[in-house]
């Protein structure tokens, strides 16, 4: 659980992808994505010679490139990996939400959208395949939110400003 301290007042719980998962996956995308660029670069003769590897076009011109600019052409293949990683990363930072729980309301920040969910409006949550849930009073989904917050932290929120927190689906099971 992360607590945000510059979205919050003090009566409010912010839950958010920890710090240290955000770094992870930035780290690994562009370190990964700089090793694919390189493999590409090292990799690109054997490739070519197969008569069905996929994206010939690009291939040939990243041969064309790597070959033209010598030890300098696997260094941008590198950098145009790790570019690429760092994108994915990005994409999928902008994808997590931010859920701010109080007694008085719920407030989900999810791709560029503030949705607002009174407390007398959710009867209960949950955490169901991967995302948050919110059900109204009739039972129906009042929102749905997929999110990388661990379950146990969502209940600990919720339960900690009187919410009630369902472990399984009411609807499970039928």
């Amino acid at each position: 659980m992360h607590q945000d301290d510059d979205l919050t007042t003090s009566d409010a719980t912010v839950l958010r992808v920890p710090d240290g998962d955000v770094a992870v996956t930035w780290a690994l995308l562009t370190v990964g994505g700089a090793a694919a660029g390189v493999a590409v670069g090292l990799l690109r003769d054997w490739a070519l010679s197969l008569a069905w590897v996929p994206f010939r076009a690009l291939l040939v011109t990243l041969d064309a490139i790597a070959d033209a600019w010598g030890v300098w052409g696997l260094v941008a293949l590198a950098a145009a990996g790790a570019g690429i990683g760092a994108l994915v990363a990005a994409d999928w930072q902008a994808k997590q939400p931010r859920i701010q729980v109080s007694r008085p309301e719920v407030v989900v920040a999810h791709q560029k959208k503030v949705r607002r969910y009174r407390r007398d409006d959710v009867r209960e949550a949950l955490h169901e395949d991967g995302a948050l849930v919110l059900l109204a009073a009739n039972g129906t989904d009042l929102a749905r939110v997929p999110t990388e917050v661990a379950a146990d932290d969502l209940a600990a929120a919720f339960r900690s400003h009187g919410y009630v927190w369902t472990e399984t689906s009411p609807t499970a099971g039928t």
